[in-house]
């Protein structure tokens, strides 16, 4: 190996199902944090400003996103030490810190504070170098508004320069079931007036 293993960082939002393929090795739950007010979570999702600025106001949503934090730092230097200890290597390791300058993220700021990112997991091939991958997994009810914003926040912490982070928003592009759940509604109502009104029709023949 001519090098340290390049660490990938890939951060997942998504709702509460499917369960995410692959399994990523760390699991959050932020059904558990305050929902933004239902008049930010109509016009906007996780990636607007407004809504993770929200969301940062409330103290349960920072203490989970400072301890997520840690629990990542702690993961991911294990597995680099883990892949070290498991190849023959001449040359030093360099150690990550969580005080090395932060690399630029494979993000961007659209209009309205809207941050741009991936839909889809990109490949995890690298060029010349063997990669250490830790797949970090938040859910929440539809992975729409809490769960993006968390990633989004996630993603932008003072991570070592040498990794490479990655964001992943699985269900953005699913419509909300909302409105599926109301024309189910409407459909059992029309059935079950519709047997009433066969009921009524037998029972005055």
């Amino acid at each position: 190996m001519s090098g340290p293993p390049l660490p990938i960082l890939i951060l997942y939002s998504h709702g509460k199902s499917p369960p995410l393929d692959p399994v990523p090795d760390l699991k959050y739950d932020l059904r558990s944090t305050p929902n933004p007010p239902k008049a930010l979570r109509d016009v906007s999702d996780g990636r607007s400003k407004r809504i993770r600025e929200h969301l940062l106001a409330e103290p349960k949503f920072t203490a989970m996103l400072e301890a997520v934090e840690q629990e990542v730092l702690s993961t991911m230097n294990s597995k680099i030490a883990d892949f070290v200890a498991s190849h023959t290597n001449d040359e030093p390791i360099s150690a990550f810190r969580q005080d090395e300058a932060p690399q630029e993220k494979m993000v961007e700021e659209a209009g309205d504070g809207v941050v741009q990112d991936l839909i889809r997991e990109p490949s995890t091939e690298t060029s010349g170098s063997e990669a250490t991958v830790l797949r970090v997994g938040c859910k929440c009810a539809l992975g729409h508004h809490r769960s993006v914003a968390f990633v989004s926040e996630l993603a932008a912490r003072p991570w070592p320069k040498e990794w490479e982070v990655r964001i992943i928003h699985r269900d953005l592009a699913k419509k909300r079931a909302g409105s599926e759940r109301s024309r189910q509604k409407a459909s059992w109502k029309a059935k079950r007036q519709q047997s009433k009104a066969d009921d009524d029709d037998h029972f005055l023949g």
